[in-house]
């Protein structure tokens, strides 16, 4: 499979901005998994921000922490997401050039932790999943994936679908299985903690 470090950064962009119709719905079903407001939230791997920006609109109180693996990325986050990222919440944003493996965020730091897309381009040995779990606090839910989500409407799916799939067939992009997905979570441990979301993607939610 494609490594994230072989991304071209433009195309990550490009498919970043084709998503901004998107990151309402998704981030709309993120919330749907917390029983209160999130304090501390996470967004891991290139295609973060669209996301977690969203919350922090949902979310005055929260803070957010963007960890890149693209250091390209990293260096323009506020000017690539400027459209989401006010003034007013610049100092509730943190962003850090990191691995995804390991991390360099502290363990237990984060009651939501989010990662969208990365698991159909990485090699899935569950050491990314693994992280995301250590650095997600007692208490805390980690929603990951890739998809639509369940709260975007189809018109706005039929609007980007075909250039999304060009973008990430470009990009190396790779086909799994929800058996795949069951398969990485048992392999670290994770399988009795998570549960597989089909609705609206693949996804799985993992409770601490």
């Amino acid at each position: 499979m494609a490594q994230m470090t072989s991304f071209d950064p433009n195309l990550v962009r490009e498919v970043n901005r084709l998503w901004l119709p998107v990151y309402s719905g998704l981030a709309e079903q993120a919330a749907s998994y917390c029983a209160q407001a999130p304090q501390n939230i996470l967004e891991i791997g290139c295609f973060s921000g669209g996301m977690g920006l969203t919350l922090l609109q949902r979310y005055p109180d929260s803070r957010l922490a963007v960890a890149l693996e693209l250091d390209e990325l990293a260096a323009t986050f506020s000017r690539d997401w400027e459209g989401l990222l006010s003034e007013s919440d610049s100092d509730r944003v943190s962003v850090v050039a990191s691995p995804l493996t390991p991390l360099r965020i502290t363990g237990n730091s984060h009651d939501l932790v989010i990662c969208r897309g990365v698991f159909f381009f990485l090699d899935p040995g569950g050491a990314v999943l693994s992280e995301i779990d250590r650095v997600l606090s007692e208490g805390g839910v980690a929603f990951f994936g890739g998809g639509f989500g369940s709260f975007t409407s189809p018109k706005v799916i039929e609007q980007i679908a075909d250039e999304s799939r060009r973008i990430n067939a470009a990009l190396g992009k790779q086909f799994l299985s929800s058996q795949d997905f069951h398969r990485i979570l048992d392999s670290c441990g994770l399988a009795d903690r998570s549960r597989i979301i089909e609705e609206g993607g693949l996804w799985a939610l993992l409770e601490k």
